[in-house]
């Protein structure tokens, strides 16, 4: 009887042995995955001081004058206002991208300069990716307009790299240490800008959108359209166009890149930006980033056409908005909030 008892106290202490190294164990692994991730989070959270220290290197005793000093005021309050806006926002990076490395397919990447770029479609993203095909040094030219519009998209995209095309560490390496720098544009006008460029215009690469995106658009959201209609694509109205975008169920089944959101593409809330760039600053925004990242005898970025005139901008805005109805103006304001929100863009008069 007497040694039954002892084998059952033995028993009893090797069980709350190992019960007690379990749960240090346990312990332990939670410490290390948790150090492991505020160290990987901490790599993309917005520091302060360093880019603070960035912007007071490229604005004040410095040489430059009043209106260098002011540009870079004017980009740090960009910064700042991302910020701000994103601290209802923020999530962590790291998780996603392991799961879905494609999430960083839109960020070009230069590794001799540092430098990471994520491209906007209808954000002057030709000129931007003229740049960095330029910096590839595999081009025979560093004129930026020598490179035609249609090479840079498919024939010389292959000289482009990108974050997505590098391992996880590898590219939480270059978020880390990389000079990041996105552009935007005015939601409304990039809206109307796609849908002019890809519906309107009659070239042979819109042949796709219109028979991938028109011809749905015209058979969900116009009342009894036409058979020849329905096989072409051709004719999608602009208010159609806001009524497909406004839809939960194209929504859900993603955007194409030309109207997708901002912070789907660039991930704004998530990555640490060094310099916002806008559409409508657009020449004096490029000059500066190419001047405050060394690349102005490389790169001599284009003026402007007369054609960009913001005149020109604010009548196409009206004439095309003035034939969508109220509702789903506010709907499509809804579906972009958040892109105004995060850069700062006041919402359009006309609604």
């Amino acid at each position: 009887m007497l040694s039954i008892l002892k084998t059952k106290r033995v028993f009893v202490s090797l069980l709350l042995v190992t019960f007690i190294i379990t749960i240090i164990l346990m312990f332990c692994l939670q410490y290390l995955r948790s150090s492991d991730k505020s160290e990987i989070t901490s790599q993309l959270t917005y520091d302060d001081s360093r880019l603070k220290a960035q912007y007071d290197t490229d604005s004040p005793n410095t040489g430059k004058n009043d209106s260098d000093i002011d540009l870079s005021a004017k980009r740090w309050d960009r910064i700042e206002h991302l910020q701000q806006v994103c601290k209802n926002y923020k999530k962590n990076l790291s998780e996603e991208v392991r799961r879905k490395p494609k999430l960083l397919n839109h960020i070009l990447v230069n590794d001799e300069h540092k430098l990471l770029y994520c491209y906007i479609p209808k954000v002057a993203c030709t000129n931007l990716k003229r740049i960095f095909l330029i910096l590839s040094g595999k081009m025979n030219t560093t004129n930026l307009l020598d490179l035609q519009s249609n090479d840079v998209h498919h024939q010389y995209n292959k000289y482009l790299t990108y974050l997505s095309d590098f391992s996880f560490d590898e590219a939480m390496l270059r978020l880390k240490n990389y000079k990041k720098v996105v552009y935007v544009r005015e939601p409304f006008e990039r809206i109307l800008s796609a849908y002019v460029n890809k519906f309107e215009g009659k070239n042979t690469g819109n042949d796709y959108f219109k028979l991938t995106y028109g011809k749905k658009i015209i058979k969900y959201f116009r009342d009894e359209p036409y058979n020849e209609d329905l096989k072409t694509g051709e004719g999608v109205q602009f208010s159609e166009f806001v009524q497909f975008l406004n839809d939960p169920l194209m929504q859900i089944n993603g955007y194409n890149e030309h109207w997708a959101h901002f912070h789907t593409l660039c991930l704004p809330c998530y990555i640490n930006y060094d310099f916002i760039g806008k559409y409508e600053t657009l020449e004096e925004d490029v000059n500066y980033w190419l001047h405050t990242s060394n690349l102005s005898h490389i790169i001599n970025f284009p003026k402007r056409s007369a054609t960009y005139r913001k005149s020109k901008t604010v009548d196409l805005l009206l004439k095309y908005y003035k034939s969508v109805p109220k509702r789903y103006l506010h709907e499509l304001l809804d579906t972009y909030h958040l892109d105004y929100k995060l850069f700062g863009y006041p919402y359009p008069s006309f609604i």
